[in-house]
């Protein structure tokens, strides 16, 4: 009997595991949001420069909107939702997220926050360091208000611990603090402490397992600029072979949920990341056949 229940839980563990698709072209991809930074500044940085060697330059990539919070929230749901300004927003729990569909698929997922105070912190900025503006996983009802998501919203400190343990999600997004991100300091900053916290992580074996690391910032700095250009950069031994080149593909923050949803099979919002605006990344659109749209009249993007 006892062999029985042992064969027993074996075969549903191994089914449960069988059920968490293999991605297309990683297994696993962490997201950076960093500010307020034109791509010409950006790409010129001599940090950004020392890292765009390793990894594929997304040189025709763009935020969709001002000010910042709007382009995280489109960033995991496919919209921004009326989302217009940096005030506090609890959108309706009817509202899909790119959570939803890597749950359905039995992908996990976290989002690591700096300085955040706590585990499901719903609240506004509490200190000078943590902007929940910054955090789009907090304003949508369908995490907030579910327990079991919101325990995925967890303070930074427990990435470095998930990387030694061997436990990072499929899904990672990783929101800097306020001064790490670039917005109260500067682009050199920013890419300082990038190139610390990314540096020691592309050589370790617990990190790089078939990983994709995408680097971007939320909007340009330049209001009048109608193309929203930013820069992105994608790192990790996912782009392996790959490094050292440009994708001049048009992309948007849709492309983010796209690619994850091209990559997994997961299916889609049906909302921004389809059509022009959610192009799919190259590196995944190569294995999977998806056929990317050419954009020549992208709509403005700095409203």
């Amino acid at each position: 009997m006892l062999f029985k229940k042992f064969a027993s839980l074996t075969l549903l563990a191994a089914t449960a595991f069988a059920q968490a698709p293999k991605g297309a072209a990683f297994d696993h991809i962490v997201i950076i949001f960093l500010e307020n930074t034109d791509y010409a500044l950006a790409s010129t940085d001599s940090y950004f420069q020392a890292l765009i060697p390793q990894g594929i330059l997304l040189d025709n990539y763009h935020g969709l909107a001002h000010p910042s919070q709007p382009n995280y929230i489109a960033s995991i749901g496919g919209s921004t939702h009326s989302v217009t300004s940096d005030s506090t927003y609890n959108l309706s729990p009817s509202y899909s997220t790119i959570v939803d569909l890597l749950e359905a698929k039995h992908l996990t997922w976290k989002t690591y926050q700096e300085n955040i105070p706590s585990v499901c912190y719903t609240g506004s900025s509490s200190s000078s360091l943590y902007y929940r503006k910054h955090n789009p996983f907090v304003s949508y009802g369908s995490i907030y208000k579910n327990s079991t998501r919101c325990n995925n919203v967890v303070p930074a400190t427990q990435f470095a611990t998930d990387v030694n343990n061997g436990a990072l999600p499929n899904y990672s997004f990783y929101t800097p603090n306020i001064k790490n991100d670039g917005h109260d300091t500067t682009v050199a900053y920013a890419g300082q402490w990038l190139t610390g916290f990314l540096t020691p992580l592309l050589s370790n074996s617990n990190f790089m397992k078939n990983t994709l690391v995408v680097v971007t910032f939320d909007e340009a700095e330049d209001y009048s600029d109608t193309t929203n250009h930013v820069l992105a950069l994608l790192l990790g031994d996912a782009v392996n072979g790959t490094a050292n080149t440009v994708d001049s593909t048009y992309y948007t923050h849709y492309s983010l949920i796209s690619t994850v949803e091209n990559n997994w099979g997961l299916g889609n919002l049906n909302l921004g990341d389809v059509g022009q605006l959610g192009n799919v990344f190259n590196l995944v659109a190569s294995k999977t056949g998806y056929q990317n749209v050419a954009v020549t009249n992208p709509p403005p993007l700095n409203n």
